[in-house]
C-alpha cells in the first residue's frame, strides 16, 4: 500500500502526542530527584514547561483522533464525522486518551506545591504509560508480559528524554557548581534508567519479532534497525556528557557552554527516535501479529 499525506500526518501527530506527553513526565521527575539543585526561576520555568507541554498533548491526542477519522474516510471532511471520530474514541482511543489527559492534570495540579509531589510523580507516571493501552503489544497474545516491558520501557525514555530540557535550562544558569551537581545526578540515576529502557526494549522486541532474523527480513524490522542506530548515537551523546563534560564542569566555564551544545543535539536525535517511532507503528506491523 502506497504511503500516503494521511500516513505522514498520522506520523507527524503521533510524533508530537510521543514528545509532548514523554517530556512533560520527565520534567515531572527530573524536579523530583533534582528540585533541590534548581534555583526558583528555573523551577517557574520547568513547570510552566510541563503545563505548556500537557497542552500540547492533549491536542495533539485531539488531532490524532481526528486523523485516524479522516484516514479511514480518505477526505479531510471524515476528520469531523462524529461516526467514524465516535468509531476510533470506541476502538481504544478512548482508554489512552482519557488517561494520558488525566495523568497529566494530575501532575500539572501537583507541581504547584511540594506537598503533592506523590500524586505529580503518579500522574506523570500514568501519562507516560498511556501509550501501553493501545499498540502492538497489547495486540499480542498473552499481553501482560508485553505491556509491562512496554511500561518500563516508557518510564524510562521519560525519565531520559523528558529530562533534557529541564536539564538545558539548568546549564543556563551562571553557577558552575550547581550544573555539575545537576548534571551528575542525572548521569549516577541514568545508568540504571537507561539499563532498564534497553533491557525491556531489547525484551519487547524479542516478543513483537519472534525470531532476529525479523530484523532485516521485515519492513517492520528494518524500521527497528534504523531506530536503534540512532539510539546507539544517542548513548555515545550521554557518555560523552557523563564521562568527559560533567567532571569538568566546575572548573571549566567552556564546558558548560559543550553541555548546553550537546543536550541540544540529544533532544534532536531523541525527536528523531520518536519520529522513527511513530512511522513504524503507523505503516507497518510487528511480525509477530502477521
Amino acid at each position: 500500500m502506497p504511503f500516503s499525506v494521511w500516513d505522514a500526518a498520522a506520523i507527524a501527530v503521533k510524533a508530537s502526542v510521543y514528545a509532548a506527553t514523554l517530556a512533560a513526565a520527565g520534567a515531572v521527575f527530573f524536579l523530583g530527584y533534582a528540585g533541590d539543585l534548581v534555583g526558583r526561576a528555573e523551577r517557574s520555568r520547568i513547570r510552566r514547561l510541563v503545563v505548556s507541554l500537557s497542552i500540547l498533548s492533549v491536542l495533539a491526542s485531539a488531532a490524532q483522533l481526528m486523523v485516524t477519522a479522516g484516514s479511514m474516510s480518505g477526505n479531510a471532511k471524515g476528520m469531523l464525522d462524529e461516526t467514524l471520530v465516535s468509531m476510533v474514541w470506541q476502538a481504544g482511543q478512548w482508554r489512552a486518551i482519557t488517561i494520558r489527559a488525566a495523568g497529566l492534570l494530575i501532575a500539572a495540579l501537583g507541581m504547584l506545591s511540594d506537598r503533592s509531589r506523590l500524586a505529580a510523580y503518579g500522574g506523570a507516571a500514568m501519562a507516560a504509560t498511556s501509550f501501553a493501552w493501545l499498540g502492538h503489544a497489547r495486540s499480542l497474545n498473552p499481553d501482560a508480559l508485553p505491556v509491562l516491558l512496554l511500561g518500563i520501557h516508557l518510564l524510562s525514555v521519560a525519565f531520559w528524554l523528558g529530562a533534557l530540557a529541564p536539564l538545558l535550562i539548568v546549564a543556563h544558569a551562571h553557577d558552575a557548581p550547581r550544573i555539575a551537581a545537576a548534571a551528575a545526578r542525572f548521569g549516577r540515576m541514568a545508568v540504571v534508567v537507561v539499563a532498564g529502557l534497553i533491557a525491556a526494549g531489547l525484551g519487547l522486541l524479542w516478543l513483537l519479532l519472534g525470531h532476529v532474523s525479523a530484523l532485516w527480513s521485515s519492513t517492520y524490522g528494518r524500521y527497528v534497525m534504523a531506530k536503534l542506530a540512532v539510539v546507539a548515537v544517542l548513548l555515545c551523546f550521554a557518555a560523552y556528557n557523563k564521562l568527559r563534560l560533567t567532571p569538568r564542569l566546575p572548573a571549566d566555564d567552556g564546558a558548560a557552554r559543550s553541555l548546553q551544545r550537546s543536550i541540544r543535539c540529544e533532544m534532536l536525535l531523541g525527536a528523531a527516535i520518536l519520529l522513527v517511532t511513530a512511522a513504524f507503528t503507523t505503516v507497518t506491523g510487528p511480525p509477530a501479529l502477521d
